[in-house]
């Protein structure tokens, strides 16, 4: 199975967020998502999602600035990571690779996103939530 993280970064008023416009894979050109990847071996998804976000991003932080909120798993497939953090970093992002990374209002949000940002987005800033485990949930296999 192959491991993915995805992170989003809030600004601490909790009214933008950074994203970035894939190019691959062709499933998701042209489409904005989370920044991340793939983890590497013997790395965690903690330390993968630093390591990404600096990749794509510039931006330094550290594995206890993110919050694991929910693994997405299909099967023996994939599993993805989804992270969050608060932090005025936010506005430092920059554009490092091809893929181009932007800052958007929350309330905002382009009409070419990855559809479950739509909820997953809302549900990191959900004030009523504190997440002590991840909520996990199984996707059905795309096949």
């Amino acid at each position: 199975m192959i491991s993915y993280v995805t992170g989003l970064m809030f600004s601490q008023n909790i009214k933008h967020v950074a994203l970035i416009k894939k190019i691959k894979p062709t499933w998701q050109k042209g489409l904005y998502n989370g920044i991340g990847g793939e983890v590497e071996c013997n790395e965690t998804t903690s330390e993968a999602m630093v390591r990404e976000f600096e990749e794509e991003t510039g931006v330094k932080t550290h594995p206890d600035e993110w919050t694991l909120y929910t693994i997405i798993t299909c099967q023996n497939e994939y599993e993805v990571s989804f992270f969050f953090m608060i932090s005025n970093q936010v506005y430092t992002v920059q554009t490092i690779e091809k893929e181009v990374v932007s800052i958007f209002q929350v309330n905002q949000l382009p009409e070419n996103i990855i559809w479950n940002l739509r909820w997953l987005i809302p549900l990191a800033l959900d004030p009523k939530l504190t997440f002590r485990a991840p909520l996990i949930l199984n996707e059905l296999s795309r096949t």
